[in-house]
């Protein structure tokens, strides 16, 4: 990963910087859609060569647009921890008794792999009931059997979910399973180094569950090897310093992100029939928002100064659960108070019925904050989310700043189309007349949030870091 992450470094200042056309145009849109959403990336699936590569091209666009990086080391790229964890076989795990009797249980019968990295010492089985007697356990040589609810189980290990412990338990089914697992668990993606990684966790059945009830099982050994590699992932960062205005300085200390996820869920296993398509190209998602974004860098970065500090926010891990942004909330260019705004950008490719069709958008929470009247006061053809049932305001990166009290909200004009998450998705269905028109109707109050003239904010109750707000749904992504 760190020669991935040099070549990054070195390419990242190897762009020439090239006249650019400061308007809002369809060829620069093509010219962003045709190289993100090509088959030569593989669906840009998190922590893969190919999406770095996409964020390696972006980071270009934003030194050509003549926008300054915000990264790491004085580059880009802000590098986001990853981690994947490959079974090698099909784990198993033997049992001691009190009498130091030994048994081996079989994945898929006795218990089954739930998710984490296994050790190979062997670990004295404890188990939890009860608040007081999670206290009494704080060393990696415990086998950790969690006899409690849900809710139980998750205070009880906290936001560590295990740190320190060998292998997690959890009650399962009262009745064996009927067949041993024949295939290793499925590889994993993680949003921590391979230092940091969670450990073992598994479900207990049959007669294995009833022994651990009994107090019966001494000590676990899982046996299983494992490969763990970190994976090269990175958000993508640019800023274009405000200089606030003369009678409002300190504007310039206030931060508006315009964010995309460039991220998408890469390609199916191969057909043996090579005319069978296995690549995800994500082009609506999110390539789409990510060529408006760098659209508005370009246009941004050939201007007069911002009365604000602006943020181009090119978010990895969006597709497995907002990883990247959550990295960069705790890891901000600009403080989280002093970002005022984040106006994110989400399927913008093609023309939604709903929202008046071709060059209109809809606003994710439009009735949580004042953006949209302002956008509408301003000229912007865009209406409510039409689909408030799907939820979208609570399924995209905005989400995460929401939570942190950031008026942050999605543009977006996906209708519902049957190549989400698909094959299908390709550049060939993107409407490059309708993204043109909705950017260039949608420039003035985008420009009214860079100079200071509009102000967002929540109207009252719209805030959800204010008040308990239902989580997304489990497909988030969209």
């Amino acid at each position: 990963m760190a020669l991935l992450l040099a070549a990054f470094v070195v390419a990242s200042f190897q762009s020439t910087p090239a006249a650019i056309d400061p308007a809002i145009t369809r060829a620069d849109l093509q010219r962003t859609l045709a190289f993100l959403a090509s088959d030569e990336l593989q669906g840009r699936s998190t922590g893969t060569p190919e999406a770095l590569r996409a964020a390696e091209f972006l980071a270009q666009g934003l030194a050509r647009a003549g926008i300054a990086p915000g990264g790491d080391d004085g580059t880009y790229l802000q590098r986001v921890p990853m981690s994947q964890v490959t079974f090698k076989g099909v784990p198993k795990l033997v049992a001691w008794d009190a009498s130091g009797a030994q048994s081996e249980l079989v994945c898929g019968v006795d218990f089954e792999w739930s998710g984490g990295v296994p050790t190979k010492k062997r670990l004295r089985a404890r188990a939890v009931t009860k608040d007081d007697e999670m206290m009494k356990f704080t060393d990696d040589e415990v086998a950790l059997f969690l006899d409690g609810s849900m809710s139980d189980r998750r205070r009880w290990l906290g936001d560590g979910r295990g740190a320190g412990f060998g292998l997690i338990i959890a009650p399962g089914n009262d009745a064996a399973g009927k067949e041993p697992s024949t295939k290793p668990p499925r590889s994993s993606r993680n949003s921590t180094d391979k230092s940091a990684l969670p450990p073992g966790s598994i479900r207990a059945h049959g007669s294995f569950l009833a022994a651990l009830r009994a107090g019966n099982v001494k000590a676990l050994r899982v046996e299983c090897d494992v490969e763990v590699l970190d994976l090269p992932a990175a958000n993508v960062i640019g800023v274009l310093r405000g200089a606030g205005t003369p009678d409002e300085p300190t504007l310039a200390e206030q931060a508006i992100a315009f964010s995309a996820h460039y991220d998408h869920i890469g390609h199916r296993e191969p057909s043996s029939d090579p005319s069978v398509d296995s690549i995800m190209n994500g082009a609506d998602d999110d390539a789409s928002g990510c060529a408006a974004v760098l659209e508005l860098a370009e246009a941004f970065g050939s201007g007069p100064k911002p009365a604000r500090t602006l943020i181009f926010f090119f978010a990895t891990g969006e597709e497995i659960g907002l990883v990247g942004t959550k990295w960069y909330i705790e890891h901000p260019l600009v403080p989280i108070e002093k970002t005022v705004c984040d106006l994110n950008f989400e399927m913008i490719g093609r023309p939604d019925e709903l929202a008046g069709g071709a060059g209109k958008l809809w606003l994710t929470g439009y009735e949580r904050s004042n953006l949209g009247p302002e956008f509408v006061a301003r000229g912007v053809p865009v209406v409510a989310d039409p689909r408030p049932d799907q939820n979208f305001f609570g399924r995209s990166d905005n989400y995460a700043l929401a939570l942190r009290g950031v008026v942050a909200q999605t543009l977006s004009s996906f209708n519902l189309h049957k190549d989400y998450h698909g094959v299908d998705d390709e550049l060939e269905r993107i409407d490059f007349a309708h993204m043109e028109s909705a950017l260039r109707a949608a420039w003035p109050a985008i420009q009214a949030l860079g100079q200071g003239t509009l102000d967002p904010a929540w109207n009252p109750g719209g805030d959800p870091s204010k008040k308990s707000t239902p989580a997304p749904r489990k497909d988030a992504g969209k």
